[in-house]
């Protein structure tokens, strides 16, 4: 694996990539896969309210724990390729393994040639405002080229201007609207 403090030029739909958070925790970034599972619920229980609030737009409390593992399976089982992928930092405590954050893309069911993916990204609070959001979303920039995607979509509450912010920081063309308590931004990939 290669050790970078947030450099990109390591492809992570090839290989996993090691990084640095500004404060000096090592992370690996690499694409999720079906064994990810149980991370990914682990990760689910360990967010605030408000962070999981802002990554699925409602409550979530009093979701059964097992409806809570099924989704957790189902957003691992995704192919990195066409339809969805998803891209997680992951952090070792002794031998131990955590997800700390994970970005995903997904087509729209039944079309995987579509031009456009909706994006959704979510960091465990104590790893926020580290750089990890910056640096998934720019490994979800490489997997969205692989996926041949086009344009990101990303659906926030308007309030969350931290969000909107970090997409924003990508660097491409974007434009945003606002409607119905809800503000997408739309993202174009360039070619």
């Amino acid at each position: 694996m290669n050790m970078m403090p947030f450099k990109r030029k390591f492809d992570v739909t090839h290989q996993s990539v090691c990084s640095m958070t500004r404060d000096g925790r090592i992370l690996t970034l690499r694409l999720i896969h079906p064994a990810d599972a149980p991370l990914l619920e682990e990760l689910f229980y360990r967010l605030s309210p408000e962070s999981r609030w802002r990554r699925f737009h409602g409550l979530t409390d009093g979701i059964p724990p097992e409806r809570i593992t099924e989704q957790a399976c189902i957003m691992t089982n995704v192919d990195n390729r066409t339809m969805e992928g998803a891209v997680v930092a992951v952090v070792r405590e002794g031998e131990r393994e955590h997800i700390i954050g994970v970005v995903r893309l997904a087509r729209p069911p039944g079309q995987p040639d579509a031009a456009e993916a909706e994006a959704a990204v979510v960091v465990l609070d104590e790893y926020q405002r580290q750089g990890v959001g910056s640096e998934l979303l720019q490994r979800m920039l490489q997997l969205a080229r692989q996926m041949r995607v086009r344009r990101i979509l990303a659906v926030f509450q308007p309030d969350n201007s931290d969000a909107i912010r970090l997409f924003r920081a990508l660097g491409l063309p974007n434009r945003l609207e606002i409607s119905r308590g809800l503000a997408k931004m739309y993202t174009e990939l360039s070619e």
